[in-house]
């Protein structure tokens, strides 16, 4: 999902001669893919699902996020994500990337026998010109 969005918001945001409602067009389209993209992580980690993860994430987060299902176990996980906003804090051009942290806040439940918990993270997408890859997960850090 978050291919879609390719060079569309780096090009207003970067600041070229854009309007600031396509600006913000472009910044809505970033989150949106972004809250895309949480849920289904969410998801392929809940099944430890590799080739999902493998779609959504870039190699280095791929193998940490390996070696955490096998420290988890065999076995589903649940997570039910009751609300979620998303707010991007910054968009950087790198050399080979483009970086959008996302800040990431919400209630989620992650065991059926417990209740809704808060979370903050911030999740840093890259979007590598050269792969044409489109937007992967590149690393996820908890502010709670």
């Amino acid at each position: 999902m978050l291919k879609r969005l390719g060079g569309l918001a780096a090009r207003p945001l970067r600041g070229r001669a854009a309007s600031s409602r396509r600006r913000q067009q472009a910044i809505d389209e970033l989150l949106s893919l972004a809250r895309e993209s949480f849920v289904q992580v969410q998801d392929a980690w809940d099944r430890a699902d590799m080739g999902a993860l493998a779609g959504l994430a870039t190699a280095p987060l791929l193998e940490e996020l390996r070696l955490q299902l096998a420290h988890r176990g065999p076995g589903l996980n649940h997570t039910e994500v009751i609300s979620l906003q998303a707010r991007l804090l910054a968009l950087e051009e790198l050399h080979e990337a483009f970086v959008a942290s996302v800040e990431f806040t919400g209630v989620i439940r992650e065991q059926r026998d417990q209740g809704p918990e808060p979370f903050r993270e911030l999740w840093l997408l890259a979007n590598v010109k050269a792969a044409g890859a489109g937007w992967k997960l590149a690393r996820v850090q908890s502010l709670s």
